[in-house]
């Protein structure tokens, strides 16, 4: 999958994340709002450890994951947190709960091989999203509904800064037409990021010199936090948006 953002951790004290999106993806051009994007976020870095799945592949010119952590220790961390059961209900809240299923679709056991009694079909039990393993395992819908509540119930603040390092206008507008002089009389200032000529700007800035936002998350008990440590980046393809 494509990624949208790239998150950084700066700091957590308590119950306070304080970190820094920077946007990558000219497609999301903006940090979401909604209280849902920053829990998105802490799940998803969760997921990252607990599947094995965070690693240093990157470096301060490019971006990319740093992680603290071995794999290991990683997914030691998730199986001691606090609040893991709720972390993975909130997870398939998102992305959906896997279903192990024979090849005709039929419920099967958690041993992967004994088939539910009575026989049913995960179709007519659960609301599927589509997404399919042949002959293993169905998927199903998350729930945009639920997990907004849980978003409001858990985020009890969230604030984002003014956005950093975004092209001025006049340097849009010189790239657009460099035989038009800006006018020094008209007002500059940041351009809009939903405008290409502002990314045409930025595809030869290193990572550190793309726009990014200050975030500032508080939640309602410190260990929706446990499994962040100031330092942390990743990639993510998290929007807040429930598949």
């Amino acid at each position: 999958m494509t990624t949208i953002f790239t998150v950084s951790v700066d700091s957590v004290e308590g119950s306070t994340l304080r970190g820094r999106v920077h946007i990558v993806n000219p497609d999301v051009p903006y940090v979401p709002e909604e209280t849902v994007f920053p829990l998105s976020l802490l799940v998803d870095a969760w997921w990252h450890l607990n599947s094995g799945y965070w690693h240093n592949e990157g470096d301060d010119e490019r971006g990319g994951g740093r992680c603290p952590f071995t794999e290991e220790q990683g997914k030691d961390i998730t199986a001691g947190m606090r609040l893991k059961d709720e972390f993975q209900k909130l997870f398939e809240l998102i992305l959906g709960k896997e279903i192990r299923v024979t090849r005709d679709g039929y419920l099967l056991a958690d041993d992967g091989k004994t088939v539910l009694e009575p026989r049913r079909k995960a179709e007519d039990v659960y609301k599927l999203s589509g997404g399919s393993r042949p002959g293993y395992s169905v998927f199903t819908s998350g729930d945009a509904e639920e997990f907004s509540q849980r978003a409001a119930d858990i985020v009890t603040s969230y604030d984002i800064s003014p956005y950093r390092n975004v092209p001025l206008l006049s340097e849009v507008a010189a790239l657009k037409d460099p035989n038009e002089p800006w006018d020094p009389e008209e007002p500059d200032g940041p351009a809009d990021l939903d405008d290409y000529g502002a990314w045409k700007l930025l595809r030869d800035r290193s990572f550190a010199d793309r726009p990014y936002a200050e975030i500032v998350v508080t939640v309602s008990d410190a260990g929706y936090l446990e499994h962040m440590v100031a330092g942390m980046r990743w990639d993510t393809t998290m929007t807040g948006h429930v598949c």
